[in-house]
């Protein structure tokens, strides 16, 4: 599968599909990043309060799937350590949509 490729983009607001594409140096401010399946690559990219959707099937019997769940995690948890330790909260308590009242 070839990988289109993104540089130096900025993505605010915006749902973004990450499968097939190779992201480097791009920033994410307040995305739903979508995961549908693998591949996809990221170098030296940005995030900011950013949400992760993943949308993939994890078949019964394959332990393939759970390498595959394993490397999209891995993918996820290399974009957190980037970007660095949360803020503080803000001011009020809970964040609109956060499920907490």
């Amino acid at each position: 599968m070839t990988l289109t490729h993104m540089e130096n983009a900025a993505f605010e607001n915006a749902t973004v599909t990450m499968s097939g594409y190779i992201f480097r140096g791009c920033s994410f401010t307040r995305c739903t990043l979508l995961v549908r399946d693998l591949p996809f690559m990221l170098e030296s990219c940005r995030f900011d309060q950013c949400n992760w959707r993943l949308e993939c099937d994890l078949l019964w019997g394959e332990p393939a799937m759970r390498s595959r769940l394993r490397q999209i995690l891995d993918l996820i948890d290399g974009a957190a350590d980037a970007m660095g330790p949360p803020g503080p909260p803000s001011e009020g308590g809970a964040n609109p949509g956060d499920g907490r009242s």
